[in-house]
């Protein structure tokens, strides 16, 4: 004849068992995903075992994709050149398909930044805020914000902190964007 009660674990055996399985983790925590992850290999385990070279390949694969979103200069033609003289700086962003990225710059109060921006066709939903420096509550005031594959104005600061563009491509393809500035800033670009 069988028991039909389970057997019941002590608290004792239960308590054994969480701070086993605690300190367990922690051991792979520092010897395999601290390295791996990381590059942080406080017991040399992760050297030892290749481990730390798995931190540099994502940092590598980390950056290249940053590099492929980041500034790139602009190949342009003499009549495009002729008509840039009047910008300052000119830089070309790519938003990757489904995906939404911000380009930055640090104005003064009361400081200039003139804009002209636009896509090859394609139209972005965008919000075009600043956000005051030290602020810690999240408030931004937004100067313009739609969808639409061009937008050119100026800003005359209100306060002084980080101001600039927030695209979103929600199409399936990447769309490049061509920011052209001139003004009292300093870039902060790609945030």
């Amino acid at each position: 004849m069988q028991d039909s009660n389970p057997p019941v674990q002590s608290l004792k055996s239960l308590t054994i068992a969480s701070l086993s399985a605690t300190l367990l983790a922690g051991v792979v925590l520092v010897t395999a995903v601290l390295p791996a992850e990381y590059g942080i290999d406080p017991t040399g385990f992760g050297e030892m075992t290749g481990l730390t070279s798995l931190s540099s390949a994502n940092k590598t694969a980390a950056q290249g994709a940053a590099a492929a979103c980041a500034e790139q200069p602009v190949a342009v033609s003499a009549a495009q050149a002729a008509s840039n003289l009047q910008w300052q700086d000119t830089v070309k962003i790519v938003v990757p398909a489904g995906e939404g990225l911000e380009y930055k710059f640090h104005l003064a109060k009361g400081a200039a930044l003139e804009y002209s921006w636009s896509t090859n066709g394609a139209a972005l939903y965008f919000d075009f805020h600043g956000e005051p420096q030290g602020d810690k509550t999240g408030y931004f005031k937004s100067y313009k914000e739609t969808t639409d594959s061009q937008s050119s104005g100026s800003l005359s600061a209100p306060f002084e902190g980080s101001h600039g563009w927030y695209w979103e491509n929600k199409s399936s393809a990447p769309v490049t964007v061509v920011l052209n500035t001139k003004g009292a800033y300093r870039i902060l670009g790609l945030m």
